[in-house]
């Protein structure tokens, strides 16, 4: 009978290379997890905070009917600053950077923030930017 040769040191170097790719598959999963629910945050924040100007703005014009309103850009920043004080925007959001602009008839704001990566493995990112932007169009009432 012939003897089996000794394979246990290859079995050795397959457990840690398979270890290795499932930790490494963790790590990127956690991360991009992390993003994907802090970008989640964000698009919802600047929505309302794109709402919050528009509805504000739409209260305080009246235009005959059948037309959109000419905006004020200051309003407009002044009532998106309100909204993001009031949900305490900065403290929920790393680094957060805001502008509400006006084209028109139509309010755009625009969010930006830094998220900060659970796991940052030598060569992979410490943290990542972010932004969402939200417009809304003011129609007379």
């Amino acid at each position: 009978m012939r003897r089996l040769r000794d394979e246990g040191g290859q079995l050795t170097v397959m457990i840690i290379g398979f270890t290795f790719v499932i930790v490494l598959m963790i790590v990127v999963v956690t991360d991009i997890s992390k993003v994907f629910l802090v970008r989640r945050d964000l698009d919802a924040t600047a929505d309302g905070a794109v709402l919050a100007a528009a509805n504000g703005l739409a209260a305080v014009y009246a235009q005959p009917a059948g037309g959109n309103a000419v905006l004020d850009p200051d309003q407009a920043r002044r009532l998106t600053a309100d909204y993001l004080n009031e949900v305490a925007a900065s403290n929920r959001f790393d680094g957060l950077n805001w502008s509400a602009d006006v084209d028109g008839t139509t309010v755009t704001v625009r969010l930006t923030s830094t998220v900060e990566l659970p796991f940052h493995p030598p060569g992979f990112q410490q943290s990542t930017d972010i932004a969402a932007e939200s417009a809304a169009v003011v129609p007379i009432r």
